[in-house]
């Protein structure tokens, strides 16, 4: 979807990125504890890239799709460490490793194999 502001900015990107910033800001500011180190790693590489996706040059890359889903596999293994909790997140960890196979595969061989959405192979 082509952009809508200066600079090739998707607006919508850019308001899912505020609000992401506002919420983190919220909670670092009424938080009674100290912040974690898992809180912290998981902040940076969420708003890194949502800040980075807000960019149309950005999500025009041919490596946009593969950074995605190491972004997504990165999230999960550190909501799964954070709370080190049950089979679940470990389970969405485990496939979100297999989409960055996947993601490997599509880019190597220009295909769009398990990929949503309308996007082409490159």
């Amino acid at each position: 979807m082509p952009s809508t502001l200066r600079y090739r900015v998707s607006a919508s990107r850019l308001a899912v990125f505020l609000a992401l910033a506002a919420i983190l800001a919220a909670l670092v500011g009424l938080a009674n504890e100290p912040l974690t180190v898992e809180f912290v790693a998981m902040a940076v590489v969420v708003l890194g890239f949502f800040a980075a996706s807000v960019f149309d040059a950005v999500r025009e890359h041919p490596l946009y799709e593969l950074a995605s889903a190491v972004h997504t596999a990165v999230v999960f293994v550190l909501l799964y460490v954070a709370l080190y909790e049950g089979v679940f997140l470990l389970a969405l960890a485990g496939l979100a490793v297999v989409g960055v196979g996947v993601e490997l595969y599509n880019l190597r061989n220009g295909t769009s194999y398990l990929r949503f959405g309308g996007r082409e192979a490159r």
